[in-house]
């Protein structure tokens, strides 16, 4: 396992770990456990490195609760956002489920508890089951998707089309709490300046659709953002 990780002390229930993560959301009590026994949960602070290219270890991150950030370090030093997870999905070193991360890093954006499988029992324990194996090749054909939107966006739309696109896309598993990103995070995932990153936030702001605190993002209008990513004049609150 990967060593930057300290463990936490896990409770009393073996499978408590896997609860609430969608990924097994039909399994049995039994199999549950079964499953929780070799998924240790590991609890990470916000900023904290739980996957570096510099120490690769085969190994399978369940996210239950919080965001990881991924990213590669561009030669001139920057940091350039790949993709952010949410609760209930997966990622790490497991060739065998097309999981590459190679030169990628993993960091927490926010407060993180993660299970962990080792490539045995990803490959005992989830791969037998073709319930399990099924919702990870959804979550891999969705991200792959998600890609190449993004990657149409940069050459076909403008900041702000793209910025709210990128912001539906954040919200889409966890609706109702807010968006924890940098204006320098959000620039790296939409492909511009954290300078002209911030005058567009602050645009959607001025339409009401989102609201700004110091370190998060707030969804006030969802439907309205959603029509400006898809290329729609933003409407006024009224209609």
């Amino acid at each position: 396992m990967n060593d930057l990780m300290p463990p936490a002390e896990l409770p009393a229930d073996e499978h408590y770990c896997l609860d609430e993560v969608d990924l097994f959301r039909d399994l049995s009590r039994r199999e549950m456990a079964a499953l929780g026994a070799h998924a240790p949960m590991r609890t990470v602070a916000t900023g904290q490195v739980v996957y570096t290219p510099l120490q690769p270890s085969p190994v399978l991150f369940i996210i239950k609760r919080g965001r990881i950030r991924l990213h590669r370090i561009a030669p001139d030093g920057r940091s350039v956002t790949t993709a952010v997870l949410g609760p209930g999905t997966v990622f790490g070193e497991m060739d065998m489920l097309g999981l590459r991360m190679r030169a990628t890093w993993a960091e927490a954006l926010e407060a993180c508890e993660l299970c962990l499988m080792s490539r045995t029992d990803v490959q005992v324990l989830l791969l037998t089951d073709p319930r399990i194996a099924l919702r990870i090749a959804e979550q891999l054909s969705t991200r792959i998707a998600d890609l190449e939107d993004r990657l149409t966006d940069l050459t076909c739309k403008a900041l702000g089309e793209r910025l709210a696109a990128t912001l539906c896309q954040l919200a889409r598993h966890t609706p109702d709490e807010p968006i924890r990103l940098t204006h320098q995070q959000l620039a790296a995932l939409v492909g511009a300046t954290r300078e002209r990153t911030t005058t567009a936030l602050g645009e959607l702001a001025k339409h009401d659709l989102i609201h700004l605190r110091r370190g998060k993002i707030i969804i006030r209008a969802q439907a309205r953002l959603a029509a400006l990513a898809d290329g729609a004049h933003p409407p006024s609150p009224t209609g």
